[in-house]
């Protein structure tokens, strides 16, 4: 069953010493269940802004983040363990990435999502990204 949910997203970027850190808060549907749901909610923030991006989380070990739309298309398979290659185009900007994940927990009952992952172009570091999405119950749609 589809739920509309609040949902807080918690994201960090961390490039050699630096840290950048943004919280936004929005609302999103979720629907699905324990090991397999999907979140969908629109961007509120950065270059996406009222975009949609949609998450699907398979058997509690793998995430699929899909963002489609007039100027982003992107596809990121976020699985621990596991380095995918992904392609990615922005505003022009077209290349492929390697993600490498380090830590992934699903916790769908107490609506929390959280992964971190490293990311390199052509195996040559750029950083790594920590995402942790907080959900919680607001009506049933």
């Amino acid at each position: 069953m589809d739920k509309k949910q609040k949902i807080k997203i918690i994201s960090s970027q961390y490039a050699e010493d630096d840290k950048e850190t943004i919280i936004a808060h929005t609302e999103a549907v979720v629907s699905g269940e324990s090991d397999d749901y999907t979140i969908t909610y629109i961007e509120t923030q950065g270059d996406s802004v009222g975009e949609k991006t949609s998450i699907h989380v398979r058997n509690g070990r793998k995430v699929s983040i899909s963002r489609n739309a007039s100027s982003l298309a992107s596809l990121i398979i976020i699985e621990k363990g596991i380095r995918h290659i992904t392609h990615y185009s922005n505003s022009g900007l077209s290349f492929n990435m390697g993600i490498s994940c380090s830590e992934l927990v699903s916790d769908f009952e107490n609506g929390r999502l959280y992964f971190r992952y490293e990311t390199d172009m052509e195996l040559v570091p750029i950083g790594d990204i920590e995402f942790e999405f907080i959900f919680r119950k607001t009506e049933d749609l």
